[in-house]
This record gives structure tokens, C-alpha cells and sequence, in this order.
């Protein structure tokens, strides 16, 4: 990645970020490199997810908008994802998937944990991370699901390093769950991790959908 992308830089997080700043340079690959892990450029609230580009607040202020810094960048494909008619078909399709899959894990989330557990795109600290689930175990305890689509195992890999950094920060257990491609074995997932470089901390799993809804009551043990 570091020779592909020479010029990719890494948000600060918190008080830290204040006095950061970036290049179009440095967001171009933030873009690019976005790009080629999920397929497409990002939305706004996509760029505030990836640690790889200043918040969309800050190009906002600092460049005029995504619009306007996707013009100057050169950047092919639709310049404005919030109209409907320039949006890819490609991004719309991600995002009524996104949608479909955290309905559906919210419906199976919430039949066999009580409402008052259940907390979707709850903020966790530090990290100051939006989690697609926060389940609490107690009072002051719970774990985290991060719900992600991957169209094959080499995918999986590069967005299990970016969440990896996201949350990294966290004090809590966190599980990253591939949903919507029965392809990805746990078999596939779990050579991967181990043939990490960097292994993930213990506190991080990687899990498929049917693992995780087969295994719940184990992997989130509610204390009484």
C-alpha cells in the first residue's frame, strides 16, 4: 500500500486532529485508496468512517465540498452522491444493501436480546468510534459489531486492516461480521488471520454471518 499510495495520510483522532492538515495530494489517495477497497468514491458520511481522509467537514471548509475537490482532483465517475441521477448504480446498490443487512441484523439482534440492549451507530470512547452495534452485556460492558459486505476473501482482508485501526482504541470486545456472501467460509476467515502480518489483538474476531448467528449466545454472554 505504502508504494502505491505515497502520499496517503492518517487522521488524528480527538483534540489531536485540530491543526492537521492535508493536501489534495493526500486526499487523492485517501479517495483512490478508498476506492479500491469497496468500489467506489466515498459519501460524505462514508469519509468521516476512513481514517484515511479529514472529515467531510474539513474538505467542506478547506476545499468547497466532495464536489468541488472530485473537479479539481480529475476523479472519474459520479461527482455528487447526494443526487439521485449522478449516483452510481454501484453506490446505490451498496447502500440499499447496507441498509437490508443492518434492518435484518437488527430484526435477529433484537429477538433474542432485550430493546434496551440492542444500540445501533452508538458512539464508542475512546476512539470515538460509530459502531453498527452496541450490545450491552451490563451496566458498563457490552461488545461491539461492525457489520461489513465483502465480495471475496482478499476483500475481507483489506477491510478487516482499516477496521483494525478504527478500532484499535476501543476497551471492548469487538466483531467484525461478513454478511451477505455465503462464499466466505469461517475456514477462509480464519486462514487469513493467522497468515497476518500484524496479528489482531484477542479482543477482535472475525467471524461470518452464519457463525455468528449460530454461536450469539456464546460470543455476547449476558451478565446478570
Amino acid at each position: 500500500m505504502e508504494s502505491k499510495y505515497q502520499n496517503l495520510k492518517k487522521r488524528r483522532l480527538g483534540f489531536r486532529a485540530n491543526g492537521q492538515t492535508w493536501s489534495l495530494e493526500n486526499i487523492k489517495d485517501g479517495l483512490e485508496y478508498y476506492r479500491e477497497i469497496y468500489g467506489q468514491y466515498p459519501t460524505a458520511k462514508e469519509i468521516d468512517d476512513f481514517e484515511y481522509l479529514p472529515s467531510s467537514r474539513s474538505i467542506q471548509r478547506s476545499f468547497g465540498g466532495l464536489v468541488n475537490i472530485r473537479e479539481q482532483l480529475g476523479l472519474s465517475g459520479p461527482l455528487d452522491h447526494t443526487k439521485g441521477k449522478t449516483r452510481s448504480a454501484k453506490a446505490q446498490e451498496a447502500d440499499k444493501r447496507a441498509k437490508v443487512y443492518e434492518e435484518e441484523f437488527f430484526n435477529f439482534l433484537s429477538t433474542h436480546f432485550s430493546e434496551m440492549r440492542v444500540h445501533e451507530h452508538k458512539v464508542v470512547r475512546p476512539g470515538d468510534v460509530s459502531c453498527d452495534f452496541f450490545i450491552y452485556t451490563s451496566d458498563v460492558e457490552g461488545v461491539i459489531l461492525d457489520l461489513f459486505y465483502a465480495a471475496d476473501i482478499i476483500n475481507v482482508s483489506k477491510v478487516v486492516n482499516i477496521k483494525y485501526k478504527k478500532y484499535i482504541a476501543v476497551k471492548y470486545p469487538v466483531l467484525f461480521i461478513v454478511v451477505g456472501n455465503e462464499k466466505i467460509s469461517q475456514q477462509e476467515i480464519d486462514r487469513m488471520i493467522e497468515n497476518r502480518k500484524i496479528p489482531l489483538p484477542s479482543f477482535m474476531k472475525v467471524i461470518n454471518e452464519t457463525v455468528f448467528k449460530e454461536n450469539f449466545n456464546k460470543l455476547i454472554k449476558i451478565k446478570s
